[in-house]
């Protein structure tokens, strides 16, 4: 046994660096073509490394490097969400993994990664960029609700596509005259004819008026599909290579695609010339112009792309189209890239199959970044489907378009959809003015055209509102918090197009007017009187603005005007106070009002109701808290109550209780003649037997200390406490 133990042992001594020896080989030389940057070669090597060593990180890192060049973007990410995962992983694999959830679709995944990137890489101003414009860039797969799609009116059995705007009209490519029809599956060669109609679309989109266009066009090729320039007098259209009007193939069989130039004199249309780049070797095709007809967007199948077939552009310089420059790996891929649109934006769409999508040939939208470089999103339901969805155009400004699609239910091969959006996300910011501090808590009103209020809400702790707008109708904004407030302004018509369908909007706050905020408390406590009513009796002001809640009350004054409030709550007594906006500059101003508690023996003196020394005759200052005292009790018609007044230690006692007297039955008078019966005041006086300082008799004190004791005090006199309800008001009976 031991013998056999050793053999065992001697021969795995043997194997092992034979095993390691071969590792080494064959890593070696994936590592040479990795260095070369033969990602084919190297791809293959390492994947049979990985799958005897899958946790070996450095092939994970070298499998999501060579899949990423390849543009093999679904494996690519497949070997990014390991290599992430692993300590081979560096700061700027989360920027390309970030990348590949994009293209992929996972736009929330890819904003997670992004931003941790940026958190690593703080100066990166791409990244920066980027993660802005990712929200721009939300797929539409969840606004099926928002999109309307229908089938135009008009669509034949034979092959209908790729619709262009033409002034008011559209024209489109259509084989519907030619007989000899087969399936067209878009691969270049020589197929039925396809030949150009126009039509003048209806609210119905109905093309089955359709007529030629551009007779002298037609020949026994296919022709489209077409774009224009903004002013209509220039036709770039899609041609097969031809000789007399009849195709031409090339050594392969192919019959290569052209594009051709048409010009409008006002008359008549000239004839076709070539595009200077077209080839009897490969294909151009598919032509679109930029808002400006500066920049022609094409696809080709020339040498040098990324795939089948790519999209280039040249550019217009002294009247000469430059050089093609391919739009580069974040659009091309190792599939096709067809059917170029560029809207009135500058967003660009266009249909692939090598970009991961729902199947066959989907819409994609595509917005160029300041390094040339492109976001690009799949457009999602209900523009894409299973089925080859292209051909697509949109007008920015009323958000409706057209696009091609051979889904099931058409009436032929492909047929022409028309599509609305109905609705538009609008997020509103809410901003301060001078330091552009994000406010949260703003109010923010949706406006008509009008500025009839249509529907408000309060905005998030990023200062965000989102509102549901409909295309093509104009709307207004408005904003407040506490006293900053925001000019009336217009909605911005301009839509952010396709892409998301989500346009932001910010609106400035600034201190606007006086603001003023009120509390009811209970003067004992101090607490908030949850059930206290605050009527502002005199003064002009803004019911909209006006809230009154839990003992708490914000409005906004007018300016330079006196307000009289006066507070009621269940089981308190009324209060009267005055206040005024007055020289207030914008801002925020607060107002503390306090309650006595009604309850059985309680006394409450009545402040700031004064008299002259070895006087009882009502002082014009004393009126006024007698008046409010006459309005509590005429809000309450059963209190009963007993008037005490007192005075302070000067003179005699004899002489000073006959003062106080006095001085109740003047205020008792003044009651009644306001109009309270005789029955319910009772006045008593207390001389100086009810000092509430030091100042007794030989104590010096001050004329203020003095003062304090001379004072009234009413003292409820019913023995219970009921409360009843009477019409609209809280009326206690005792």
């Amino acid at each position: 046994m031991k013998r056999v133990i050793l053999v065992s042992t001697f021969i795995l001594m043997i194997l092992i660096p034979m095993l390691s020896s071969g590792q080494s080989l064959l890593e070696k030389k994936a590592d040479s073509h990795f260095e070369n940057m033969a990602y084919s070669k190297a791809v293959s090597i390492y994947e049979s490394l990985y799958r005897k060593y899958p946790l070996n990180g450095k092939y994970i890192q070298r499998l999501a490097y060579c899949y990423n060049k390849m543009l093999n973007y679904k494996k690519a990410l497949l070997y990014y969400s390991y290599l992430i995962q692993a300590n081979e992983r560096s700061i700027g694999d989360y920027y390309e993994y970030a990348q590949l959830l994009r293209i992929d679709g996972n736009i929330e995944e890819s904003k997670k990664w992004l931003e941790k990137y940026i958190e690593l890489a703080p100066d990166d101003k791409r990244a920066i960029n980027q993660f802005a414009k990712l929200n721009e860039l939300l797929s539409l797969k969840n606004e099926v609700e928002k999109i309307e799609v229908s089938e135009v009116t008009g669509n034949t059995r034979f092959i209908d596509m790729c619709p262009v705007y033409y002034k008011d009209r559209i024209v489109y490519s259509s084989a519907k005259d030619s007989f000899s029809m087969v399936k067209n599956k878009f691969e270049w060669n020589d197929e039925p004819f396809l030949n150009l109609f126009v039509t003048k679309p209806n609210p119905k989109s109905d093309f089955s008026g359709s007529t030629d266009f551009l007779a002298k066009l037609k020949t026994n090729v296919h022709v489209g599909p077409a774009c224009f320039t903004s002013d209509f007098k220039t036709i770039y259209f899609t041609r097969n290579s031809s000789v007399n009007g009849k195709g031409k193939k090339t050594a392969n069989g192919t019959n290569n695609l052209k594009i051709f130039i048409s010009t409008f004199d006002g008359k008549n249309w000239s004839d076709a010339r070539d595009f200077q780049y077209n080839s009897n070797v490969y294909s151009i095709g598919h032509p679109a112009l930029s808002p400006d007809n500066k920049t022609l967007y094409f696809v080709s199948d020339m040498p040098g792309g990324y795939g089948q077939t790519d999209i280039y552009k040249s550019e217009l310089i002294n009247g000469s189209w430059s050089k093609p420059i391919n739009l580069g790996p974040t659009i091309n891929t190792e599939g096709k890239e067809m059917f170029p649109f560029v809207d009135k934006k500058g967003t660009l769409y266009f249909s692939s199959d090598g970009l991961p999508g729902m199947a066959g040939l989907d819409i994609f939208a595509a917005k160029e970044e300041e390094n040339g470089k492109y976001l690009v999103t799949n457009l999602g339901a209900p523009m894409n489907s299973k089925y080859d969805d292209f051909g697509f155009i949109m007008d920015s400004d009323s958000l409706k378009g057209y696009f091609t699609s051979n889904r099931p239910g058409g009436v032929g091969d492909d047929d022409i959809y028309s599509f609305s959006v109905s609705a538009v996300d609008l997020s509103v910011k809410s901003i301060r003015a001078d330091n552009r501090e994000i406010l949260p808590n703003s109010k923010i009103y949706l406006l008509s055209e009008k500025g009839e209020p249509i529907t408000s809400a309060l905005s998030d702790q990023n200062g965000m509102v989102d509102f549901g707008i409909k295309p093509g109708v104009k709307y207004k904004l408005s904003a407040e918090n506490g006293s900053m407030i925001a000019d009336v302004q217009d909605v911005d018509p301009e839509y952010p197009g396709m892409i998301g369908l989500q346009k932001t909007q910010e609106i400035l706050l600034k201190q606007g007017y006086p603001y003023l905020t009120i509390d009811v408390l209970d003067k004992e406590t101090g607490l908030i009187i949850t059930n206290a009513l605050v009527d502002i009796s005199e003064g002009d002001y803004d019911h909209a603005s006006l809230e009154d809640k839990n003992g708490i009350v914000r409005m906004k004054m007018n300016n330079s005007t006196n307000y009289t409030f006066y507070t009621t709550a269940e089981e308190y007594f009324g209060n009267t106070v005055k206040y005024s906006s007055i020289d207030k500059l914008p801002g925020k101003y607060s107002l503390t009002i306090e309650l006595e508690k009604l309850s059985t023996g309680k006394q409450i003196a009545l402040e700031d109701l004064f008299y002259d020394l070895n006087k009882w005759n009502i002082r014009p200052d004393a009126a006024l808290i007698l008046d409010k005292l006459a309005r509590i009790l005429t809000d309450n018609p059963d209190v009963r109550i007993e008037i005490g007044s007192h005075t302070d230690s000067r003179g005699t006692a004899e002489a000073n209780l006959l003062l106080s007297q006095r001085r109740s039955e003047s205020v008792m008078a003044y009651l009644i003649k306001k109009g309270i019966a005789p029955s319910r005041l009772v006045a008593k006086g207390y001389g100086e037997s009810q000092l509430i300082n030091k100042c007794a008799d030989g104590v010096i004190c001050t004329e203020e200390e003095h003062q304090e004791n001379r004072r009234t005090v009413i003292e409820i006199l019913n023995k219970d406490i009921r409360k009843v309800k009477r019409g609209n008001k809280n009326v206690y009976y005792f």
